[in-house]
């Protein structure tokens, strides 16, 4: 499935959930591929395509699958809480989503788990590189913390590990004005809603 990317990102949300919200020392202690709200209802996967489409497997399974990383560069396992409607994925600020239906009642939520793989992060700009690619796997489960498969690639390390000068500058900023420094260094803040994501109420 093509995803709409923006700002180096894709999202998977629900209506009306809120983007979560990370100082720099909260992203610095994040994996580096996905970050999810409190909630369960928004999660940020950060890519290495600044804009444009990305090729998604959605894999929706009965149960966990075997847990196979071989070939990804990236492996990360969370929980979201989700009716059978779905997360929405891609872009929601020009609201250019498509729907990831689940196999559960569309009115009743319920706990998933979503494994997310990566690959191509870091060869975007390298020619005759392997194409960026994502796997999400997604099964109904009981909400369990996050476990981190797999880290291997550059651009995840440097999200975790950031350059000392944006670190010292992020937390002047933070410092300097408390009540924002969340939003300033947060995932892409989301537009309101509109007509499209009100047809999922």
């Amino acid at each position: 499935m093509q995803v709409p990317v923006s700002h180096h990102q894709f999202v998977l949300f629900d209506t009306d959930a809120e983007a979560p919200e990370e100082s720099i020392d909260d992203t610095r202690a994040g994996n580096g591929l996905v970050t999810v709200n409190a909630e369960g209802t928004y999660a940020s996967v950060m890519t290495g395509t600044p804009h444009g489409t990305l090729e998604v497997t959605f894999d929706i399974q009965d149960s966990q699958p075997p847990l196979d990383t071989g070939g990804w560069d990236e492996t990360v396992e969370v929980s979201m809480y989700f009716s059978g409607q779905g997360p929405m994925a891609g872009d929601p600020l020009p609201d250019d989503v498509v729907d990831v239906p689940l196999p559960a009642d569309d009115e009743d939520y319920q706990w998933w788990r979503f494994r997310f793989h990566a690959r191509g992060r870091d060869t975007i700009h390298t020619p005759d590189a392997q194409p960026e690619e994502h796997l999400v796997q997604i099964w109904p489960a009981p909400r369990a913390p996050e476990v981190r498969h797999k880290l291997t690639d550059q651009t995840g390390h440097r999200r975790r590990n950031p350059d000392p000068h944006y670190y010292a500058q992020a937390k002047a900023a933070e410092a300097a004005s408390p009540a924002d420094s969340a939003d300033t260094y947060a995932s892409h803040p989301m537009a309101p809603r509109s007509a499209r994501l009100d047809e999922h109420t």
